[in-house]
């Protein structure tokens, strides 16, 4: 249902579309529910420019089209005055041929929407992402904004794993009496049972999309999701949204306790607004490093394909285990593993055959003992000769050698032992004169 106009709105695109206003179109890129975003090119400041054209209300009469225009004009020339490193920039609104447009900073990066498609995103980007958008609603909350589509789909990359929230093409002040009572205008599964039910949103209603949004962030699944707009309505006013822990028990249970707090259907428990809940998720995440609840995976992970992420996602080391294949290289190898995607430092990770052979599923070969004894015992820093313990029986125990151990104590042995013979040998013959 995400191209799917709310009721009484209806999407039109033209063809051949060359200009909206004094800005050239490039070319469109992409279609959502309450408008068609276009890359265009401002000639006036000679920059790349996203110019959004909005929805509006058709066939319900020349003064609601009229007030609904004011009302819009009105309303994202007051979120353009928001400056927020969180939130896209709006640089201009205007209308032509009755239909309005916002003109906002181009972003060329996927959204988070196409990014949690693809990956599961490790713990410390996805809270610091989550902190991120809560302290952007928290600014437009101050403003007496709300936004009221708050999804993945409306969060874009700004680069070097920035994102910033954008969209204000629905959001509202929360006194603005030219509401449309009875249209639901948010995104399923992101918009609370108030808003649902009753169409009233307030900043508790981007707090109910923020938790959501958090859930998916931190469980790689959406708390409410149905085949179409009425049953997923349906499953928030039931109000059946499971822990994400019951999916990835990882997760550890105040940031859980965060998410479903922002999720609860009544507005006396939800968070007051963005201020509140990024306050919660700061301290609760603090309390994870503190208290050692999340482990350096949390840190240091990279993004995971769905098809490929553990079931622990958030557990764990960080991956220092590399695959294990039937290509994985001679036995008792070293793999080198990032930590992190801005941290040049490596990790070495060191795996003896014993430890692949138990990674696989293989018995052990019994001769381990014998080895790991004969390697302790020599107490050196140099690689055992492998291939030549794999051949040892059960009795050559006692011929096991080590390939490069030190020869210096047997050679001191030798002389110690010449010296000694040379010494009784020559006592024997003065005595004997």
């Amino acid at each position: 249902m995400r191209y799917v106009a709310p009721p009484g709105m209806e999407l039109e695109e033209r063809e051949n579309l060359k200009t909206i206003g004094r800005y050239e179109i490039l070319e469109a890129l992409g279609k959502g529910t309450m408008g068609i975003v276009y890359k265009a090119r401002d000639p006036l400041l000679d920059r790349i420019v996203a110019v959004k054209t909005i929805v509006s209300p058709r066939g319900s009469g020349r003064q609601n089209r009229k007030a609904y225009l004011e009302r819009f004009e009105r309303e994202a020339k007051a979120a353009a005055k928001m400056q927020h490193p969180s939130i896209v920039t709006i640089f201009d609104v205007g209308s032509e041929e009755g239909q309005p447009f916002m003109v906002l900073e181009y972003l060329p990066g996927d959204s988070l929407a196409d990014r949690l498609d693809k990956v599961r995103i490790p713990l410390g980007k996805g809270v610091q992402t989550a902190l991120d958008l809560a302290a952007a609603l928290g600014f437009a909350h101050s403003e007496r904004i709300v936004h009221r589509d708050v999804k993945p789909a409306n969060v874009l990359n700004a680069g070097d794993n920035r994102w910033k929230l954008a969209d204000f093409g629905i959001a509202r002040m929360p006194d603005s009496d030219l509401t449309q009572v009875g249209v639901f205008m948010g995104t399923p599964g992101y918009a609370p049972p108030e808003a649902v039910s009753q169409g009233r949103y307030t900043p508790q209603a981007d707090v109910f999309a923020w938790g959501a949004v958090l859930y998916e962030l931190l469980s790689g699944r959406i708390p409410y999701e149905g085949p179409d707009t009425r049953t997923t309505n349906g499953y928030v006013l039931k109000k059946t949204a499971r822990s994400p822990r019951e999916f990835d028990s990882s997760i550890p249970e105040v940031l859980a306790e965060v998410c479903m707090t922002a999720l609860h259907p009544s507005i006396d428990v939800r968070y007051a607004d963005g201020h509140v809940a990024r306050a919660a998720l700061e301290e609760s995440w603090e309390r994870c490093i503190n208290e050692e609840l999340v482990g350096p995976r949390a840190f240091s992970g990279r993004e995971v394909p769905h098809d490929r992420a553990p079931k622990l996602m958030h557990s764990g080391a960080t991956g220092l285990v590399p695959a294990i294949s039937e290509n994985s290289g001679p036995p008792f190898s070293l793999s080198e593993v990032r930590v992190g995607d801005d941290d040049p430092t490596k990790i070495m990770a060191i795996r003896t055959p014993q430890e692949l052979a138990r990674l696989r599923g293989e018995e052990t070969d019994p001769n381990a003992a014998i080895v790991a004894a004969a390697k302790k015992a020599a107490n050196h820093n140099d690689e055992l000769d492998i291939e030549a313990a794999a051949g040892y029986g059960d009795d050559t125990e006692s011929e096991l050698l080590l390939s490069d151990a030190p020869k210096a104590g047997l050679w001191a042995a030798v002389l110690f032992a010449a010296l000694l013979t040379g010494g009784l040998l020559a006592y024997y013959v003065i005595n004997a004169l």
